[in-house]
C-alpha cells in the first residue's frame, strides 16, 4: 500500500510511483475519478494508446479486417 499523499492548495495530489506503475500512467495521462455509494474512491486511467485498441471490435471467431479491405470502393 502506498503512502498517504498531500492535497496541494490548487487541490493538486501527486499519484505514487507505484500506483502510477501498476496502472501504467505516464506523464500527461488523464483519469477519471469515480465515487462508490460507499464512499470508496476509484481511479481510471482514461488515456489509450493505439497499441491498446488493438482487437477491442473484434470478436470470437470473427476473422481479421486489413485497412484495405475496409476502404470504400471509389
Amino acid at each position: 500500500m502506498s503512502e498517504p499523499t498531500t492535497i496541494s492548495s490548487k487541490g493538486q495530489v501527486t499519484v505514487p510511483r507505484d500506483v502510477r506503475e501498476r496502472l501504467g500512467l505516464q506523464a500527461g495521462d488523464k483519469i477519471a475519478w469515480s465515487m462508490l455509494s460507499n464512499g470508496t474512491i476509484v481511479l481510471r486511467p482514461k488515456t489509450r494508446r493505439l497499441v491498446d485498441l488493438v482487437g477491442m471490435l473484434t470478436q470470437p471467431g470473427q476473422p481479421g479486417v486489413s485497412v484495405d479491405e475496409m476502404r470504400l470502393p471509389e
